[in-house]
């Protein structure tokens, strides 16, 4: 591969290719209202996985799969004896969400990769560019990317956020397996840096008008179980102030979380994403409800006194009603910071750029979480119209799309340039 010709500073990513690609990558599972709809190891996320290997192959790359089923392209020139810089993101979805959450940051990587390899760009460096599996944690929170990473346990795999069988299912749809997954540790010493494009999924850079933001860490993210336990009877006979109603529990925690949060806990977040019923029926006093729980805050001190608060306030609400609760930790991803050498790369690249960047952290997890503990990793955001994400909604102007690229590019040029 020739050595790189044109001048560094004017090297742009390709607008036209790089559109085209993002369109092809987001036609697996394309909704009619627009958004995408591809749960992890569904057959429209593995037909996404396809597509991406065919682009892979027509482009002449190499092809790299694990144990936990990520998905690499590779550029691994003959004189290349340096550890890998890794780009990536997933092409998995939430059910029901958006083209731009994941898809657009493996078409950016994509991209600096061919642009990389177009401009003889730092031949002894390998680049490779990542689609993790399971990042939005249909099954198990940034399951690939964890994978690699060496932080899943066996009672990760089989205690999925689905049913087990259903997962087990998915896995071997996939021609994946638990001891597969947990063999797929990656060596640090293998690896760079990673680096990762994702959406802001809020309104921080729309309502600033910045370009780019530079994320200096991720929030941790704690999920669990808190089932009210009650007694069924019938709906038309029981009276009502002799009723051991697990749904009165149950409300009246949601709103308790709600009310904590807000009062005592405002540099969290907390959420009630679901309730699951049973028996689930008009006509049956419920006995027992499970609700789905989860807390989101940078500071894992403030995240267990959360907890803690909550804890206490589902068993006021229980002795209230008469009932039973379980309050079940069910999967936490620890908060994480980027590198700051990598943040002061960004921010170098966008001033080459003659953009705007702000430092923010991210209140959303994202693999470069899970690839923060085997090598310097960074992040960048392109703003969110309106904050939408999760949902066909989701936008961001392409012309935002490509500046985000152009950052990644130049980054990653630094990143292989300094590793000479």
């Amino acid at each position: 591969m020739q050595k790189m010709t044109t001048p560094r500073d004017a090297i742009r990513v390709n607008e036209t290719r790089f559109l085209e690609d993002f369109s092809r990558l987001t036609r697996d599972g394309a909704t009619p209202e627009g958004g995408l709809n591809r749960p992890a190891l569904s057959e429209a996320h593995l037909a996404a996985r396809e597509t991406f290997r065919e682009m892979i192959q027509e482009r002449g790359f190499s092809i790299h799969e694990d144990n936990a089923g990520n998905l690499s392209a590779c550029h691994t020139p003959s004189e290349a004896k340096k550890p890998v810089l890794l780009l990536g993101s997933h092409l998995d979805s939430v059910a029901n969400g958006g083209r731009f959450d994941g898809a657009l940051g493996i078409a950016a990587a994509f991209e600096v990769l061919q642009v990389l390899r177009d401009h003889g760009a730092d031949s002894d460096v390998p680049v490779e560019v990542i689609d993790f599996t399971d990042e939005e944690g249909t099954w198990v929170s940034l399951l690939g990317s964890r994978a690699m990473s060496g932080q899943l346990t066996r009672k990760d795999l089989t205690n999925p956020r689905g049913d087990p069988e259903a997962f087990r299912q998915a896995l071997q749809r996939a021609g994946l397996s638990i001891d597969g997954l947990l063999s797929a540790t990656r060596p640090a010493e293998n690896l760079q840096s990673y680096l990762e494009l994702h959406i802001e999924q809020g309104t921080r850079l729309e309502r600033s008008r910045t370009d780019i933001g530079v994320v200096t860490g991720m929030v941790g993210i704690h999920m669990y179980l808190v089932t009210f336990l009650g007694q069924s009877n019938h709906a038309g006979t029981t009276p009502m102030n002799k009723r051991r109603d697990a749904a009165l529990g149950a409300a009246e925690f949601c709103l308790m979380v709600r009310e904590t949060v807000m009062d005592a806990y405002s540099d969290c977040v907390a959420t009630v994403g679901r309730m699951d019923f049973s028996p689930g029926a008009f006509n049956i006093v419920a006995n027992r409800v499970t609700v789905f729980m989860e807390l989101r805050s940078e500071n894992a001190t403030r995240a267990a006194e959360l907890e803690q608060a909550l804890r206490e306030a589902s068993l006021n609400i229980s002795v209230k009603f008469g009932l039973k609760v379980d309050f079940q930790h069910l999967e936490s991803v620890t908060a994480r910071k980027m590198a700051s050498a990598i943040i002061e790369q960004f921010e170098s690249s966008v001033d080459l750029l003659g953009l705007s960047s702000r430092r923010l952290p991210s209140l959303a997890g994202h693999d470069a979480q899970s690839m923060a503990t085997l090598c310097p990793a960074g992040l960048i955001f392109v703003p969110s119209a309106g904050g939408f994400s999760h949902s066909f909604r989701e936008y961001t102007p392409w012309e935002a799309c490509v500046r985000g690229a152009n950052v990644l590019l130049h980054t990653a040029m630094q990143l292989v340039k300094s590793s000479e």
